[in-house]
């Protein structure tokens, strides 16, 4: 779990014991429990990636697919 993951956690924490808002509570909860999902989806697709890359020999691989390899490594790279 990232440090954004957890420090959701503990304000939705906080918040629940200053205010006592169940539903602020739940929607920071659900919020964090997205934030995981999307982490590992990212986790999953890098590996996805590189065994894409690693299967296919630079020499086999169609210019349409070696650019989309280009665009998703970018878009690893970029930390969105």
């Amino acid at each position: 779990m990232t440090d954004a993951v957890q420090d959701v956690y503990d304000k939705a924490e906080a918040f629940y014991q200053k205010h006592q808002d169940q539903e602020l509570y739940d929607y920071l909860l659900t919020l964090s429990t997205q934030l995981e999902q999307y982490e590992m989806l990212r986790h999953h697709f890098g590996y996805f990636v590189m065994h894409a890359k690693a299967v296919c020999p630079y020499d086999a691989r169609p210019r349409h697919f070696q650019e989309a390899l280009e665009r998703a490594e970018k878009f690893l790279k970029s930390g969105v």
